[in-house]
């Protein structure tokens, strides 16, 4: 199970360290305005109060520092209203929002987190939207400022909560299946975890329920890791539930008093693990468990993560309508949340190349050049990529629907000429068939032994005796009462095939038959479908399918049950 786990999603309360300043401004106004935020993040925790009702509240603080020109509290709102806008999916905010505070930020000292908590929402928002070089120079720069906070407590927190969001970088790079980013993932998560065990309980800058929250978190994001390569080792599994529920004692012992929003995606974590382990029941009572706490806090990407998993649970369970049910709700939230982000993905790209042609127009012309050169050759391959892409799916679809069109009419796979008997006719003379006569390396067959073998041949494609995984070219050429040389030239010449290749054709037509046929086949597990056709491998299996097929059989099995549901509604 490939999963994108969207741990970018979670709210991380805002630090009310911020509480504890005390700034000599000499200012009753910019007093006001450093009790109303410290009394808005103090509340920022509190479910009583909406976002909407919060994020009002800090646009009118923001707007009032910003006639006053009075920069740390702008920024303090700003980074607020940062994580109200995270929470909410609204990366696009992020990010435009985290570039105006950048420019009030340049060149000043982070005395209290404000600044490098700024790159770190920055560097989520671009990551979560797959910008990840952009991302990955806002949490060197989150960092940078970070090593450099005096209070020990802030931090350490402000570090563990950075090495925990940097492994978002080296997740979006997994597509590419080296061992570099997963040895990357693990290294900063477990720097996470250890740097977040040393934030003191009785620590005032850090409350005790930001540092478990934070511990629990990061406890996930390992159990994460771990299921993530559950097929890789089985000790994996374990590895996996151990940091997991080390997690989840954080969020149900009510003395740490950790974020319940973060509950919900660790509760759906816990449901994938079950699922992993084929306790279906399990997995379904907490991923119920989750939708019933997502419910407060209206977090579409934990919901569609729901959805997954009891569709999955409910499929192996054999409860095919429910399945049914939560397969329509995946899809249909899912589809939402992939053109939301795309919408914005795009929209932010555009912001970024503006906000460099901008820089440069002030400077050096022949950068200006090299970027715009460098951002028209982005925008160009992706559009390269889009169509490529939807010309393969096109292709993939052709090439499904000519199997559906074979399938359907129950074509056979070698269509058989009707064969004329005659005995008296004998193009060539041979020894015997034990002793094929071979003349410039090509066997010589009479005219009458070959329609002798085809008639022989056609008997055996019916008979399904290719199915036994030990079947052999000795085996067939047996049963066609003739030698290996006679049955390899007569599958070459009238089947134009390899024997290896003859055989995959005949397996991979049957089992394809049975998932058109009958939809329980589609139910079944690859290494199942690879056995009962067989094949000892899945991997050889596939690869089979795709070359004879032209799809993949998950793509295949996919597009069946679309159709059928599709109907079926």
């Amino acid at each position: 199970m490939k999963k994108n786990i969207s741990f970018f999603l979670t709210l991380i309360i805002f630090i009310s360290f911020y509480g504890q300043i005390t700034r000599i401004v000499g200012n009753p106004q910019t007093d006001e305005i450093n009790e109303k935020n410290n009394k808005i993040a103090q509340s920022m925790n509190d479910h009583t109060k909406s976002l909407a009702e919060k994020e009002k509240a800090l646009l009118e603080v923001k707007s009032q520092s910003e006639r006053l020109e009075y920069n740390f509290g702008t920024l303090q709102a700003g980074v607020q209203l940062m994580s109200i806008y995270s929470y909410q999916n609204r990366y696009k905010d992020v990010v435009s929002l985290g570039n105006q505070l950048k420019k009030i930020t340049k060149n000043s000292k982070d005395e209290e987190g404000l600044i490098s908590n700024m790159y770190r929402k920055m560097a989520l928002a671009l990551t979560f939207l797959g910008l990840d070089s952009e991302g990955l120079k806002d949490y060197k720069s989150a960092i940078n400022s970070a090593q450099e906070l005096k209070d020990v407590n802030t931090k350490y927190y402000t570090l563990s909560l950075l090495y925990e969001n940097i492994t978002g970088v080296y997740g979006n790079h997994k597509r590419y299946e080296s061992k570099i980013y997963d040895d990357s993932i693990a290294y900063y998560l477990n720097k996470s975890l250890n740097i977040g065990k040393k934030i003191s309980d009785n620590s005032i800058s850090v409350p005790k329920n930001l540092k478990y929250d934070q511990l629990a978190f990061t406890n996930m994001r390992l159990g994460i890791f771990y299921l993530e390569h559950s097929d890789a080792a089985k000790e994996n599994l374990d590895k996996a539930q151990k940091y997991l529920f080390e997690g989840l004692k954080f969020y149900e012992d009510k003395k740490y008093n950790a974020s319940l929003s973060n509950k919900i995606t660790m509760l759906n974590q816990i449901s994938w693990l079950f699922l992993e382990k084929k306790e279906y029941q399990k997995s379904i009572d907490y991923a119920n468990r989750a939708l019933e706490l997502e419910k407060t806090f209206n977090s579409p990407s934990d919901r569609v993560e729901s959805f997954e998993f009891l569709m999955s649970s409910y499929m192996e369970m054999g409860e095919k309508e429910r399945s049914k049910d939560y397969m329509h709700k995946y899809n249909s939230l899912k589809d939402s949340l992939t053109f939301v982000q795309k919408k914005e993905a795009d929209a932010v790209a555009k912001n970024i190349i503006k906000n460099i042609n901008n820089q440069h127009q002030e400077s050096d012309e022949k950068e200006y050049t090299i970027i715009s050169i460098i951002a028209i050759i982005v925008i160009a391959a992706i559009i390269i990529m889009i169509i490529l892409s939807r010309r393969k799916n096109r292709l993939l679809r052709k090439d499904y629907e000519k199997v559906i069109e074979q399938l359907k009419n129950h074509a056979p796979v070698f269509p058989v000429e009707e064969i004329e008997d005659d005995e008296s006719e004998n193009d060539y003379t041979i020894a015997s068939e034990p002793e094929p006569t071979v003349a410039n390396s090509k066997t010589i067959i009479s005219k009458s032994t070959e329609n002798r073998l085809l008639k022989e041949l056609a008997i055996f494609e019916k008979s399904k005796r290719y199915l036994k995984n030990d079947f052999s070219i000795s085996i067939l050429a047996s049963r066609l009462d003739t030698n290996v040389k006679y049955a390899s030239e007569i599958i070459k010449n009238n089947r134009s095939q390899t024997f290896n290749d003859y055989t995959n054709s005949l397996r991979i037509r049957y089992i394809s038959q049975k998932l058109y046929d009958e939809p329980k086949y589609r139910e079944y597990k690859i290494s199942y479908l690879a056995e009962v056709c067989g094949y000892s491998s899945p991997q050889v299996f596939v690869t089979a399918f795709k070359k004879v097929n032209g799809v993949t059989p998950s793509y295949f099995i996919q597009n069946l049950n679309d159709e059928k549901f599709n109907v079926l509604i």
